[in-house]
């Protein structure tokens, strides 16, 4: 039983081929360069840049898979898919709101997973 909801350790060591070095290496970029990618995804929902959205949401998804979360991929997935046909800012920011409070688990979790390699 996984302590994580968010993230999948045993995923992430798989697509690091099972190096715990690269994944102790690729941690604090996911932290760091993962937050500000998703920093510019935030300005552009509020910016309601539909173009912009559907580029932020594309560039994040494949992070989301290498930290084995797919269902939040999914999420930007369903993002960017919105984005592209023009749906309706309300429908967009439902899902953003939960892909949001998601993602932010997702780093809670990341860095308490960091906290167990050192």
């Amino acid at each position: 039983m996984s302590t994580y909801q968010i993230i999948n350790p045993t995923t992430m060591l798989a697509s690091m081929m099972g190096n715990i070095d690269v994944v102790k290496q690729m941690i604090p970029m996911y932290l760091g360069q993962g937050q500000d990618d998703f920093q510019a995804l935030v300005d552009a929902v509020h910016k309601e840049d539909l173009a912009e959205i559907k580029a932020k949401a594309h560039h994040i998804k494949p992070t989301m898979e290498y930290l084995g979360a797919t269902a939040l991929r999914l999420k930007f997935q369903e993002l960017e898919n919105l984005s592209q046909e023009g749906a309706d800012l309300a429908t967009i920011r439902t899902l953003f709101s939960e892909i949001e409070e998601d993602f932010g688990l997702a780093m809670q979790e990341l860095t308490s997973y960091q906290a167990t390699l050192v």
